[in-house]
């Protein structure tokens, strides 16, 4: 199913090679590990640079995550799950 979410949520990240790598994040109070990025994009809005990140789950679940530095915030943007 998918869903259009737009919730704030809490990000665990790690540098790897000099790249931001989500590790885990909080939604619903479910903390939910990512198993793999699988894309990285980012896009501009006015003066600020938004990267975004699909990610899989548990389960092959997908997600797309973006990281808001004028907040800084990180938002779930939409999920693609069997459970959403």
């Amino acid at each position: 199913m998918f869903v259009t979410i737009n919730d704030p949520v809490d990000v665990l990240t790690a540098f790897v090679q000099g790249k931001v790598e989500p590790l885990r994040f909080r939604w619903e109070g479910r903390v939910i590990r990512v198993k793999n990025v699988t894309g990285r994009w980012s896009r501009r809005e006015g003066q600020s640079l938004l990267n975004y990140y699909a990610v899989e789950g548990p389960a092959s679940d997908t997600y797309e995550l973006c990281y808001d530095p004028r907040g800084p915030r990180w938002v779930l943007m939409r999920a693609w799950t069997d459970a959403a």
